[in-house]
């Protein structure tokens, strides 16, 4: 799908009698639920065969409760799932029935997109124009601490595109030509980002500009700049505050890192999603000529760890194969969306009309 094209297949979402069932997993979930693979392989849907599951937000969140680690077994073997024809309604019964999860120490401050609070931990996904394809990308592994796990709530569904796009890193991981893998290895990641100070103007800047170029106000919910200095010692983060007054931070990673429960190391970076290519190649990252006549920069730079330029040629292909191996099963309203935020990345498509996807953090991860 080009970077403009707003899909057309949110109008019909996957009918579950037609994918495979998994055998196996009654035993670990009961019969209360019916197990289901999406034809690409991922995700795992799982959805309700009793009334009550289907009818009684009560008796859902104890069932998830009850099978909290059944479920988390599923997630290493498949790395998403998706929790389709359950009775939850709205932002506060999301944060209700996924309570039982650890809380995201580090929540979203320094985070790179812009999001809002909407309930205790229950945020917005990340907020950015209509017409923008977010690419997929593993949750804040440009910080020290990260989610473990995320998942998504489907409030309201767009009248056209807009699913939560996910990909399996482990198929990712095996279309990336060695060479590729071994430089990363070697060379490690460098992100150097840039907040721009909340105070100063922004006319005649884009929409999506001003969208992707966070003030640090908002990126640390500060308006106190020693607050802010604090939160980047405690991330790990080299900072700077720069003549514009704006805030400069850079951190240094591996690139890869090991999965806490299999043990497996695995890519873990933003290369492919951050990384500025020339106009056009990317809508998610492109400056309008406006933009660039009225001093306008790109917030994120992602380059070798010991300062080196990530070839042009290699992100593009680091995209392509993200391309190949990107699932877009449309949302259904009420459905909840499991991701362990290592093995699956996770993205967005354009989309037409009111879309309200929302979002938790569960649990911390550390290269550390």
């Amino acid at each position: 799908m080009s970077d403009t094209t707003v899909s057309q297949s949110a109008v019909e979402t996957l009918d579950i009698r037609s994918s495979s069932p998994v055998s196996g997993t009654n035993a670990a979930l009961g019969e209360e639920v019916a197990v289901h693979l999406h034809p690409q392989g991922i995700p795992l849907f799982i959805t309700p065969v009793s009334r009550r599951l289907k009818t009684d937000i009560a008796a859902f969140k104890a069932w998830l409760v009850d099978h909290e680690e059944a479920i988390d077994k599923l997630l290493l073997r498949f790395g998403a799932v998706r929790l389709r024809g359950f009775p939850v309604k709205g932002p506060e019964q999301f944060g209700h029935v996924m309570s039982h999860y650890p809380v995201a120490a580090m929540g979203y401050k320094g985070g790179g997109g812009p999001r809002a609070e909407i309930a205790g931990r229950v945020m917005e996904s990340t907020r950015t124009e209509k017409d923008r394809f977010i690419p997929l990308h593993h949750e804040m592994c440009y910080q020290r601490q990260w989610p473990l796990k995320l998942a998504f709530y489907s409030n309201i569904v767009a009248s056209s595109g807009g699913a939560t796009t996910i990909g399996d890193i482990r198929r990712f991981e095996a279309k990336i030509p060695q060479r590729i893998l071994d430089e990363v290895r070697k060379r490690g990641v460098l992100y150097r980002r840039n907040f721009r100070d909340g105070r100063v103007p922004t006319e005649g800047w884009s929409g999506q500009l001003l969208n992707i170029h966070r003030p640090w106000q908002e990126a640390f919910f500060t308006e106190d700049k020693a607050d802010v200095e604090a939160a980047c010692e405690a991330g790990g983060l080299e900072w700077q505050w720069l003549d514009d007054g704006s805030l400069q931070t850079e951190i240094r990673k591996s690139g890869f890192v090991t999965h806490p429960v299999l043990g497996t190391s695995h890519w873990f970076n933003q290369i492919s999603n951050l990384t500025a290519l020339p106009t056009s190649a990317r809508q998610w990252y492109t400056l309008t000529p406006e933009d660039e006549r009225n001093g306008g920069r790109y917030p994120n730079a992602v380059l070798f760890g010991d300062g080196g330029t990530i070839p042009a040629e290699d992100v593009k292909l680091l995209r392509q194969i993200e391309d190949e191996i990107r699932v877009d099963e449309p949302w259904e309203a009420g459905e909840i969306f499991i991701l362990d935020n290592i093995l699956c990345t996770h993205g967005r498509t354009p989309f037409e009309g009111k879309r309200d996807t929302l979002i938790q953090f569960l649990g911390s991860g550390s290269n550390d």
